[in-house]
């Protein structure tokens, strides 16, 4: 197939076929003389071109269209200077450059070529390209299949530059749709706003340009029942006309309003009328709210519009009176549902905050004032992350601005000195754009912490269970476990005697008797050392007068003395074992560390407190140097925490310690 380049008119070749170029120029000048002069001879001789082919060419550049012609396989064959202006040169182009979707060629040209190949018929439409000023160039394009002889099928492509009907064509859409918005917004507000203020002071005004030009059309419309007016004399202050409306407002007869003073039908002081009057001749027209009353001596809010009006030398007043009476008491509820609204969030102990899309705080609670040191200052000009720590402020931006992305609300946890749970709640105006983000902070410190110390607690207790099993194991094979073996092979060695024939022997009998009774006594030791059982059948008291007495036997070189000044009844099971365990503990680590000569213990009421007390005279230690990890005085705190009590731990070098353990008295009746 051949092509023609509309630029220097000279003959090139390509793979597909070979035609001559008076073949070719036959062809265009064939099909230009059909498209354009209907009357045309059907068939052209091949031998001789219709048209001279550079005056063709010459007609061809010089027209407003872009032409290209393309073979039976998509590939150029012709195309003139506008359409190399318009589309750039097709020169070396093929089929396959045509179908990369990238090119212009292609967004311009070949996918209109592509489609009518495939579907096999004529297609119109538009197309643009942006030229090197940053415009857009319009084109109408119309696509056609042509078959001539000797050159088979071919695909005509024409584009016209419609650039500035498409122009005039976007701005009227623009200008239409610009109109059609304003149209609705307009008609929308007009709906919204029906017998309103705005709607009122309006027909007031056209009222009264009524006047001046009709006093017919005038009376039309003032006599008109919907809302209360009224046509008074400045001079006598009686009341010339009235509607339906006016009566029905204020109860009277419309025929009885005629001719009275307005201050008895309105009851508006004369003073008050005398001001209004001044300010009608200064303005033209007022506009005021009031109590008016009516009838039967009610009150009722009213907004009243004056307007002056001159008839033949008199002023007359023409008065617009709106009922506002229920728009005053709805401003008053939502004056109180606001005030309600606020003291329920400074109730709160946790933070509320309203804040702007740019992170400006509109209000805050007393809470949020307190934390984030605002108490008593306004909340205009600032800004939230201003006044967060860095850390806190990231972890709070991204949830806040993934709320106004979104539309929905986020949670998260902050956990930097302190740990906060903090929600993020859209705010949405009528049109659904998100005006505000309220922002709910619950300071969860704590909760956290005291969840961890629950699981450190947990690891604590299993391992004081482990301990302990440890311990009791240890004590049963070292001690119980050898004397019941040493009981076991004693009777062994018995029973083979007897066996043998020989007599009981009473001295073995009461050595495995006397081993047994040791056995025993350790298992007692043992028991009372997981739970002394005086501790439940005696109480407390008792329990502590048997643990005072056990530590005298172990350590002789102490001196042990007790005041117990209590009723058992007071306490709760749980406090008898907190108590106890806390006085063995405490006993147990004077006679180990105290190093001193004196050991004592006290239990005794103070306010709504029991109170133990457990004293040395030994060397003392450093408190704060303690570490409270361990089994020892750490677990002396948390068993009185599990009693929702207290203990304080008091030492110095050189001058004892005093360890005070106080729990809340559960049942105090001590008349009893």
């Amino acid at each position: 197939m051949s092509g023609v380049s509309g630029k220097n008119g000279r003959i090139k070749s390509n793979a597909d076929k070979q035609q001559s170029a008076n073949d070719f120029e036959a062809f265009v000048a064939q099909y230009i003389c059909d498209a354009e002069v209907p009357s045309c001879t059907d068939t052209v001789p091949s031998s001789q071109s219709v048209l001279p082919y550079e005056l063709l060419l010459k007609v061809l550049d010089s027209g407003p269209m872009a032409i290209a012609l393309f073979s039976e396989t998509c590939c150029p064959m012709y195309w003139n200077d506008r359409f190399e202006q318009y589309f750039g040169s097709l020169e070396g182009a093929n089929a396959k450059r045509l179908t990369q979707k990238k090119t212009s060629l292609w967004r311009c040209v070949g996918q209109n070529v592509f489609a009518v190949r495939e579907r096999q018929q004529e297609t119109n439409g538009e197309c643009c390209k942006l030229s090197e000023h940053g415009t857009y160039v319009w084109f109408e394009t119309r696509t056609q299949i042509v078959k001539a002889d000797g050159a088979g099928t071919v695909y005509l492509y024409v584009a016209t530059d419609i650039t500035h009907q498409k122009t005039a064509q976007i701005g009227l859409k623009q200008t239409r749709d610009e109109l059609e918005e304003r149209v609705k917004e307009r008609t929308t507000i007009l709906a919204k706003v029906n017998n309103t203020l705005e709607e009122q002071v309006a027909r007031s005004k056209r009222q009264q340009q009524a006047l001046v030009e009709s006093e017919e059309r005038f009376r039309n419309i003032f006599l008109n029942k919907h809302g209360v007016r009224l046509l008074w004399d400045t001079a006598t202050f009686e009341i010339e006309e009235a509607n339906s409306g006016a009566a029905e407002f204020y109860g009277y007869e419309q025929g009885d309003m005629i001719g009275q003073p307005l201050q008895k039908i309105t009851g508006m002081s004369t003073s008050a009328v005398h001001d209004r009057i001044d300010e009608v001749r200064r303005s033209g027209q007022v506009s005021f709210t009031a109590l008016h009353r009516q009838a039967n001596g009610e009150m009722k809010y009213v907004e009243v519009h004056f307007v002056g009006a001159k008839n033949r030398g008199r002023l007359l007043v023409y008065a617009f009176i709106i009922d506002i009476s229920e728009r005053i008491e709805a401003e008053r509820k939502v004056h109180e549902h606001k005030n309600n609204l606020k003291a329920l969030m400074n109730a709160m102990g946790d933070c509320a905050l309203l804040v702007d899309p740019d992170g400006q705080v509109i209000t805050m609670n007393h809470a949020a004032g307190q934390e984030f040191k605002c108490v008593g200052q306004s909340a205009d000009g600032v800004n939230i992350f201003d006044i967060l720590s860095e850390r806190v402020a990231d972890a709070w931006r991204g949830a806040f601005d993934a709320v106004l992305v979104m539309g929905m609300a986020e949670h998260i946890e902050t956990d930097v000195s302190r740990c906060w749970n903090v929600s993020f709640f859209p705010v949405f105006t009528e049109s659904l754009d998100i005006s505000a983000v309220a922002i709910y902070a619950e300071d969860i410190t704590f909760e956290k912490r005291t969840a961890e110390q629950m699981k450190l607690l947990s690891k604590r207790v299993l391992s004081a269970q482990e301990d302990e099993r440890k311990r009791i194991g240890r004590e049963l094979h070292d001690s119980t476990a050898q004397t019941i073996s040493g009981i076991k092979y004693l009777l062994e060695s018995e029973v083979a005697r007897m066996e043998r024939g020989a007599q009981i022997a009473p001295a073995r009998l009461g050595k495995m008797i006397e081993l047994l009774q040791g056995a025993i006594v350790e298992l007692r030791h043992i028991i009372m050392a997981l739970r002394p059982t005086i501790l439940d059948d005696l109480g407390l008291i008792s329990a502590l007068r048997w643990l005072l007495n056990e530590a005298s036997i172990l350590h002789p070189s102490f001196s042990f003395s007790g005041t117990f000044d209590l009723s058992e009844q007071i306490f709760s099971e749980l406090q008898k074992t907190v108590l106890f365990r806390v006085a063995q503990e405490a006993l147990t680590n004077a006679a180990k560390h105290s190093r001193g000569n004196n050991i004592s213990l006290h239990i005794k009421q103070e306010g709504n407190n029991c109170v133990l007390y457990v004293q040395d005279d030994g060397v003392g230690f450093a408190v704060d140097n303690c570490s409270r990890a361990g089994v020892g005085l750490g677990s002396m705190r948390e068993r009185i925490e599990l009693a929702n009590g207290s203990l304080d731990i008091l030492s110095l070098n050189g001058e004892g310690t005093l360890v005070r353990a106080a729990v809340p008295i559960c049942a105090v009746d001590m008349s009893k």
